[in-house]
């Protein structure tokens, strides 16, 4: 019997919380129902990232893949074999003391 009354106890709060899911529903399914308006706020540019860069003219683009026998696979096995540009050296750090 304890374990009833613990149960039922530990149960209350969840069907007060399915109460309430209805009638968010019942609101939802309204349509004339309003909303919070959104916030938004669009980034600001930060760094070179921010440049805009124009898109190349696709045609162009897809005329020099061809030129290539096996197309895109040609160009990407070409990037692979170009040797990685190194950042440029950075000091070394001094040790904490």
């Amino acid at each position: 019997m304890k374990h009833f009354f613990a149960l039922l106890a530990l149960s209350a709060p969840l069907l007060g919380a399915a109460q309430t899911l209805q009638q968010q529903a019942a609101m939802a399914a309204n349509p004339d129902t309003g909303a919070p308006p959104v916030p938004y706020q669009p980034m600001s540019p930060a760094g070179a990232s921010a440049a805009v860069v124009e898109p190349e003219d696709w045609k162009a683009a897809n005329a020099t893949v061809g030129q290539y026998p096996r197309g895109h696979r040609d160009i990407v096995k070409w990037e692979k074999s170009q040797v990685p540009v190194q950042p440029a050296a950075t000091p070394p750090e001094e040790p904490l003391r």
